[in-house]
């Protein structure tokens, strides 16, 4: 299955068998890593696979492997992780695993240790992965829980469909998009408990969440996708500007 048909089969798991990926996966998907497509070419990421012993989290599960992710602190950097790694994401359910973005995990003292090599580069999330316990992927769009377009745009656009199947922590579904010409203007408004002003104080999540939702649009349009920052847009109340993509 390519990457593109994962965004409609997709799902977070969060029950997995606990046997560990074996070698040859684990070389996959460090080989791919290095093949994904950056929003911001000129910020720095890293990614090491790490072991439980090497977390703390406060979810009741916890997969035998995780992949760690670390970024330099520049403009756009999270929507950058989001963007990068979802891309990894689809890619390791192409493979037949599971997998989960975890917001509450972090690092403990052995893991900050294991993954420090001198590069300063900020720790930002962590995503699980892992053999699934039962069927991984849906079996129809219908299984999905999102907002219709009409919610998440200002002209219902069937091109908008895999951003509006991305995951989003707690299911915020952040994003919201406008049109001017063949241009798509990306902005973030905030949703349930991450409803706040919109401004640099957006929640982290949110902010991946974004990078998640462009991801899906380039994955669905890899040869064409285009982001870029435009000069002036129109300003949508509650929600604060990302950045514009032609498809």
């Amino acid at each position: 299955m390519d990457l593109k048909e994962m965004i409609y089969k997709r799902r977070s798991t969060r029950s997995y068998t606990g046997e560990p990926v074996d070698e040859t996966t684990i070389q996959k998907i460090k080989d791919f890593i290095t093949s994904l497509k950056p929003l911001y070419p000129d910020i720095k990421v890293r990614a090491e696979i790490v072991s439980k012993d090497s977390v703390r989290c406060l979810m009741p599960w916890i997969t035998p492997q995780l992949v760690s992710i670390f970024s330099e602190e520049k403009e756009g950097f999270l929507e950058n992780v989001g963007f990068l790694f979802q891309q990894l994401e689809l890619y390791m359910y192409s493979l037949g695993l599971g997998v989960c973005w975890l917001g509450l995990g972090r690092l403990n003292a052995q893991g900050k240790e294991e993954t420090q090599n001198g590069d300063n580069l900020k720790f930002v999330i962590l995503l699980a992965f892992g053999h699934p316990k039962g069927e991984g992927l849906r079996e129809s769009i219908a299984e999905f829980n999102r907002r219709d377009l009409s919610q998440i745009c200002d002209t219902p656009d069937e091109r908008l469909e895999p951003a509006r199947l991305a995951p989003s922590s707690v299911n915020s579904q952040p994003w919201y998009f406008t049109h001017e010409g063949d241009v798509f203007h990306a902005y973030c408004m905030p949703q349930g408990i991450f409803r706040a002003r919109p401004s640099k104080a957006l929640g982290e999540m949110n902010q991946i969440d974004m990078g998640i939702a462009l991801a899906h649009m380039y994955v669905s349009n890899p040869d064409t996708f285009r982001f870029f920052k435009a000069d002036r847009v129109q300003a949508v109340k509650g929600a604060a500007y990302i950045g514009s993509f032609t498809i």
